[in-house]
């Protein structure tokens, strides 16, 4: 019979059988991975009336739904205010979400005839607490046309990232994006940020690949369905895309206004990211490390 030398021993020696047990069976069980969007997404793509009382208060309830911990607002010619009392309610509604709902800016390119004049709004945006410009349409011009390099160049000076639209009509480009890689060398210190059909749609040819490994101030957001639908075609050469540009990719979604409605489909961003075949590290990444690392979140 097995003699104690005291009686704390005689106590200990069972409780140390049985983590010994409990560590050898727990060695036999599959691993449980964490969730990456456990810790929250950053979502850089949103939508809203912000001039409206209630209109952030209703984002904020959809970020808790979705588990978004922040949301980047850009305003549309339809949202932005429209003099200074509209803009006035809209700091005040940004301030009540001060840390969780973040705001871009914009200037439409025929509304100023010069840098210097782009400047002095956008110092003044930055001031009252715009973290970028956008989301830019150059309506009806290519992408590195003079009236849109007088706002890039602006941004450049005022320290601002942008993030642009791209489809047939606004910001045009040619197949191999030549006119984005003008404005990328022409604003090297500038982030670009990319987004809209017809940047994704060049997916499939490799170009936005190439482009993101040229241009080291280029990104991109997954956000729309443009953004989906040319990443759920191919996983395979997704999961690769990712996995190489992992450090530059942003969760979005492009969510407005409009998916308050009854009738409106969840964004598909979020089931994407679920199920693609990435490390985990990857997802945390495109969930919201590059967006804390862009913005300082």
């Amino acid at each position: 019979m097995k003699i104690f030398k005291n009686q704390n021993q005689a106590v200990r020696n069972p409780i140390t059988i049985l983590r010994s047990i409990v560590f050898f069976y727990a060695g036999l069980l599959p691993m449980v991975h964490a969730d990456p969007a456990a810790d929250g997404i950053i979502d850089t793509h949103w939508h809203a009336m912000a001039c409206q009382d209630d209109a952030l208060d209703q984002v904020t309830s959809w970020m808790e739904e979705k588990g978004v911990i922040h949301a980047i607002v850009h305003p549309l010619g339809k949202s932005r205010p429209k003099n200074d009392v509209e803009r006035r309610k809209m700091l005040a509604h940004f301030k009540a979400h001060d840390g969780r709902i973040e705001r871009f800016c914009i200037i439409k390119p025929n509304e100023v005839g010069s840098i210097e004049e782009a400047v002095k709004i956008l110092e003044t945006e930055k001031r009252d607490g715009a973290i970028g410009f956008g989301e830019h349409y150059g309506e009806g011009l290519m992408f590195d046309a003079p009236a849109n390099m007088r706002l890039f160049a602006a941004c450049q000076k005022v320290g601002l990232p942008i993030m642009f639209h791209m489809d047939d009509k606004q910001n045009k480009d040619t197949a191999d994006f030549k006119h984005l890689a003008h404005a990328l060398d022409s604003y090297p210190k500038t982030i670009f940020i990319a987004h809209g059909p017809n940047w994704w749609k060049r997916f499939g040819s490799s170009n936005c690949d190439r482009m993101l490994s040229e241009h080291t101030n280029l990104y991109a957001d997954i956000s729309a369905g443009s953004g989906a639908t040319a990443l759920s075609k191919d996983r395979t050469y997704t999961a690769e895309f990712m996995q190489r540009h992992r450090k530059k990719l942003l969760f979005g979604t492009d969510c407005g206004w409009w998916s308050f409605r009854k009738n409106a489909k969840p964004a598909p961003q979020f089931e994407l990211m679920r199920t693609l075949d990435i490390p985990d590290d990857v997802k945390i990444d495109i969930y919201r490390g590059n967006a804390q690392r862009l913005f300082g979140f």
